[in-house]
């Protein structure tokens, strides 16, 4: 999708939707606020998102464009990222010399003529106005440059909306960038509402074994923080970060696990418990956005078609069922939906110093790991095979305990080759802060 594109696109909605009685109106429209686009603007929450690639003088830029169509006119906000900044004077006059230039050829496409181009600027950040009248109405553009991020605004503004145009260029200068705080207040605000509500923890369904013993821990475990330091340098996210945070009652079930992304904020939530007798589970994904198609449409149902019976219990998403040896090992681990369709089987076997762990969709193998384990049960190395049995990679590991004999932290040693030979290197740290009842 390039950037021409975002005009032709919104010109096309505007020009060829029909009219929309219902359409909402901009006059005291809420704020919308876009978390992963960083920016607010006073329009209402109804819009569409597309994917957006951007040329620019430093490769393409990755983006998404949200779309609206009111009363007062028609508008697009775009954002996209490159992979290098361009607010160096020579880049950003290359960059916003193309962006005219495909401004000025879209125009002339529809017999438009251009008024001439304005410099403005955001804050601190360069920009450019521009604007064509069409035999339709008006568009009106403005494009930014922040670091290396790219945003594009367009309001189309058909004739029988001219006596609002004054209106679209408020929302338009209503556009604001959001301050870190506040992109974290908002995703912590997201975080709250998608937290789903705890599962009974009653009846118990039978078991040899506990989620606890079954990950190998120790004691009376009650919570397991894991964070992770990347030794490689080929991560995006250096440093320790955040991994997953578990808790778990005196039982050793665990009772919610949440993840996080690498800012440090939660993304994925669950809870579990026992549903009539069975071990359950609900998750919920926090989603930054959610937006619907701004072209509508959808797929067409042939008449006299019915919709198949949903035979998914609504009141879990995760069904799982657990077999164990006479050691009380764990030999299987099964996940169904709560349609009761698989769709996780791991199998384990055990022959002395040695687990092996395959994983399969379905019925489908799509993994296989062996490892190798020490006296006390940890794993101190790790080869991982594809479906086809070629192994994939071979790594090691290293720990250090707390009293309770639980590792806090384990080095991952891989396989690398240097100078013609092949050696152990750090690839990995983990860490574990536990607390006990």
């Amino acid at each position: 999708m390039r950037l021409a594109l975002i005009i032709a696109i919104t010109i096309t909605v505007a020009i060829l939707s029909p009219a929309q009685q219902e359409a909402p109106s901009t006059v005291g429209a809420p704020t919308f606020v876009s978390i992963e686009g960083r920016f607010s603007i006073s329009l209402p929450e109804q819009n569409g998102f597309i994917e957006l690639t951007i040329p620019t003088p430093v490769g393409d830029a990755k983006g998404g464009i949200f779309q609206w169509q009111t009363k007062e006119a028609t508008f697009g906000v775009g954002y996209a990222d490159a992979t290098q900044p361009l607010d160096n004077p020579e880049t950003a006059k290359q960059f916003f010399n193309g962006a005219t230039e495909l401004f000025k050829k879209l125009a002339k496409a529809n017999s438009g003529n251009v008024a001439p181009v304005r410099q403005i600027t955001f804050d601190k950040y360069p920009g450019i106005e521009q604007r064509a009248d069409l035999f339709t109405g008006a568009i009106i553009q403005r494009t930014y440059i922040v670091s290396r991020r790219i945003y594009e605004m367009v309001a189309v503004i058909k004739n029988s909306q001219r006596e609002s145009e004054s209106v679209a260029v408020g929302a338009l200068d209503s556009f604001k960038l959001l301050s870190d705080a506040e992109v974290t207040q908002r995703r912590w605000e997201k975080v709250a509402k998608a937290e789903p509500s705890p599962l009974p923890q009653q009846p118990v369904a039978p078991r040899d074994g506990s989620d606890a013993s079954d990950e190998g821990l120790r004691g009376r475990v009650k919570s397991v923080l894991t964070e992770s330091q990347d030794l490689s340098g080929t991560k995006s996210a250096q440093g320790r970060k955040r991994d997953s945070f578990t808790t778990y009652n005196e039982h050793g079930n665990i009772l919610r696990t949440e993840w996080y992304d690498d800012t440090g904020i939660v993304e994925h939530i669950k809870v579990y418990g026992f549903i009539d007798g069975r071990r359950v589970a609900v998750s919920r994904w926090i989603r930054l956005e959610s937006p619907q198609s701004p072209m509508g449409g959808g797929i067409a149902i042939p008449p006299g078609w019915t919709p198949p019976i949903d035979k998914s219990d609504p009141r879990y998403q995760e069904r799982y069922e657990f077999k164990y040896d006479e050691k009380k090992r764990l030999t299987e681990r099964s996940t169904f939906r709560s349609s009761g369709i698989l769709d996780y089987r791991y199998v384990y076997k055990y022959n002395e110093n040695q687990m092996e762990r395959s994983i399969y969709s379905a019925d489908r193998l799509s993994m296989r790991l062996v490892f190798i384990l020490d006296d006390k049960g940890n794993e101190v190395e790790r080869t991982i095979f594809w479906r086809d049995e070629h192994p994939r990679s071979k790594d090691s590991f290293t720990y250090e305990f707390d009293s309770s004999g639980n590792w806090t932290k384990r080095t991952t040693l891989t396989v690398v080759t240097k100078d013609g030979g092949q050696q152990l290197e750090p690839y990995s740290v983990h860490y574990r802060t536990i607390t006990y009842y």
